[in-house]
């Protein structure tokens, strides 16, 4: 099986820069783990792919990081991704999505009027932060216009996740186009012309046995590429007991004290890898003293 990587890839003939994410196994454990329908596995994969080829914009190997937050009024109230530059991606989605609410499949739907909020680390004193409302309720479409709109880089992206109910992921993969600001204009129009002549979406197209540079290769009309360099993915949780102990200790005191009296200890789920850490009393009293 393929292994889960982001490649950089410059293609000198159209003056372009492109990126490819394969995460079929790590979008199938953050799907394992939150057990979650089909639906919500497709918008929950399509979310973790967004976010990881957004990381291509981290240096590889440092300790930059980003998330990437959907919020709306629809079914689907709250998506998160984290990537870091080391190639670590978590998720979760805070309403798993059943046929019954989404017959046709369609996710876009699910994720209207709300907000999308992309925060990066790159290691200055303050993070980036940038909020835009969701203009399409649709996530390559949102993310594209928030790189156009707020970082002021045309691109393209293109999202593909399958899913069913006995396999689970079955496909997971995409692309990101972008230009630079001397691309030539015909450039732009070749890619544009040929994603609109696409015989099939990414998704099925990977179901055929083809992986997703073969899809890019198409939409460059065949020009050649290079792989510059590839940053292997995978699903892994920053959480920690110390981490979880800096939130309890966030907690006004006279919670804590109820907590340590009442239930005599307390636990915490980390929301995207749903381990438990439990504070007993002793504990909590020693960090209420603290």
């Amino acid at each position: 099986m393929q292994e889960d990587t982001l490649s950089r890839i410059l293609c000198d003939e159209l003056n372009i820069r492109a990126y490819t994410v394969h995460t079929i196994t790590a979008v199938g454990e953050i799907a394992a783990l939150h057990e979650t329908d089909p639906v919500s596995s497709l918008i929950l994969g399509r979310a973790v792919n967004a976010a990881a080829l957004l990381s291509s914009s981290l240096k590889p190997g440092s300790h930059q990081n980003l998330s990437v937050k959907f919020t709306g009024s629809g079914i689907i109230k709250e998506i998160n991704v984290q990537a870091d530059a080391e190639g670590n991606l978590r998720a979760y989605i805070s309403h798993n999505i059943s046929v019954a609410d989404s017959p046709d499949h369609e996710p876009s739907s699910l994720i209207e009027n709300g907000f999308l909020t992309v925060t990066k680390d790159i290691g200055l004193k303050e993070p980036y932060h940038h909020v835009s409302p969701l203009r399409y309720g649709d996530i390559a479409r949102d993310i594209v216009y928030y790189l156009t709109s707020s970082e002021q880089v045309p691109s393209a992206m293109i999202l593909g996740v399958s899913a069913d109910d006995t396999k689970g992921i079955t496909a997971s993969s995409g692309i990101l186009i972008q230009t630079f600001p001397e691309t030539p204009q015909e450039s732009t129009a070749i890619i544009e012309k040929n994603i609109d002549r696409l015989d099939m979406p990414l998704s099925d197209y990977l179901k055929t046995g083809k992986d997703v540079c073969s899809y890019l290769s198409e939409i460059l009309g065949g020009a050649p590429f290079t792989i510059i360099d590839t940053t292997p993915l995978r699903f892994a949780c920053r959480c920690s007991h110390d981490i979880t102990r800096s939130i309890i200790m966030s907690i006004p005191s006279e919670d804590l004290i109820a907590m340590a009296n009442e239930d005599k200890g307390a636990e915490v789920v980390c929301t995207f890898c749903r381990k438990a850490y439990t504070f007993g009393e002793n504990e909590l009293r020693e960090l209420i003293r603290q």
